[in-house]
């Protein structure tokens, strides 16, 4: 059964270039040079603002982590974590490499675009790695348009129809 949250006719594709992909990187702090860390930064990119979060090992990613990241705004995701035989929990890298396809096959099935959400692995990543990754992964959800949570969430705020979480109420 396929259920469609999202009228694909509803959500129009942005024809002109001003949209500016938010990405969250995150990547964990084993597969990063030591001039490489970027962690808890933020930066504007050429055509993206992203950023940077380092992990203690990308096997400590969850997938609420990653819906709550798009939940929040941003447009795209991308997870670097290490390469195979290289991660200190031997298989967290491969964890996270399944938790990111649940999470891209779960975008798949709701028709908000599996290329939200990456995972690449390798070794020693550089400050510049990191800055061209954020770089790719806003240039390929670009032709996706904004993420319609984020716009859902904004609309919500504006007009003060977001539940408050208090006690009792629904």
């Amino acid at each position: 059964m396929q259920v469609r949250l999202w009228d694909s006719d509803a959500v129009e594709p942005l024809q002109n270039m001003d949209f500016e992909p938010d990405v969250v990187l995150l990547y964990c702090g084993n597969c990063v040079e030591e001039n490489g860390n970027l962690a808890d930064s933020h930066r504007r990119l050429d055509g993206c603002r992203a950023r940077f979060v380092m992990l203690a090992c990308s096997s400590k990613l969850e997938v609420r982590d990653l819906m709550k990241l798009l939940e929040q705004g941003a447009d795209a995701v991308q997870v670097v974590g290490c390469a195979d035989a290289h991660c200190r929990l031997v298989v967290g890298n491969r964890r996270a490499e399944k938790r990111v396809q649940y999470v891209r096959d779960l975008l798949a099935e709701i028709q908000l675009g599996p290329e939200r959400v990456a995972m690449v692995r390798g070794e020693r990543f550089t400050e510049s790695d990191l800055l061209a990754l954020a770089s790719d992964r806003a240039a390929r959800v670009r032709e996706l348009g904004p993420n319609p949570m984020k716009t859902t969430r904004t609309d919500k705020q504006e007009t003060g129809n977001e539940s408050t979480g208090a006690a009792g109420q629904c």
